[in-house]
């Protein structure tokens, strides 16, 4: 009898955690959620998580879930900042075991894990959910068949996030569409 566990999935924000620990990076569960969002949709990469839109962008609960299990078994401490409500997530002593056990899963995709934290592991949490929610947006008019211009394509994210401004998003965008990111032509 073979057990169905996502060995994938944990070394996976293990060596996250790792990495962004090696860059001096403050990383979180919301870094942490755009993150993989961004690895599964940009690059491609089948981590096998479900996404929705929700009050910072793509959100999936089963990755907390995950996260939470990963914290339990000594793969990453998640401890909350001093005076904020934020959390850090930090590789814990089980770290190298939980790795080894989908070492295959992470050489495969090594070029494109140190890819995304290239272009997006130093970026403000604000940064990653204005660039993850443009990407969400993006994909979800394009399965869904719908025709939008870009001024209402911004004028869109504008309403889901109203704490940027028109050219934030704009600058945003651009950048995405400058990397190859946008699959929708507006």
């Amino acid at each position: 009898m073979k057990l169905n566990i996502p060995w994938h999935q944990y070394a996976l924000i293990v060596y996250l955690a790792e990495k962004m620990q090696e860059k001096k990076q403050r990383f979180g569960k919301t870094a942490l959620q755009k993150l993989i969002y961004l690895l599964q949709t940009i690059f491609k990469v089948p981590v096998g998580y479900q996404f929705s839109l929700y009050i910072y962008g793509p959100f999936c609960s089963d990755l907390m879930d995950d996260l939470d299990y990963v914290s339990c078994i000594g793969g990453v401490a998640v401890t909350m900042d001093q005076g904020s409500t934020g959390y850090t997530i930090s590789s814990s002593s089980n770290a190298e075991l939980i790795k080894n056990k989908a070492q295959d899963f992470l050489d495969v995709y090594q070029s494109q894990i140190n890819k995304l934290l290239d272009e997006f592991g130093s970026m403000r949490v604000r940064d990653l959910e204005l660039r993850s929610t443009i990407i969400f947006v993006d994909r979800d008019a394009l399965t869904s068949g719908r025709e939008i211009t870009r001024d209402d394509f911004i004028q869109e994210i504008k309403s889901i996030k109203p704490h940027f401004s028109y050219d934030e998003i704009k600058e945003a965008m651009e950048e995405l569409e400058s990397r190859g990111y946008i699959e929708r032509r507006m």
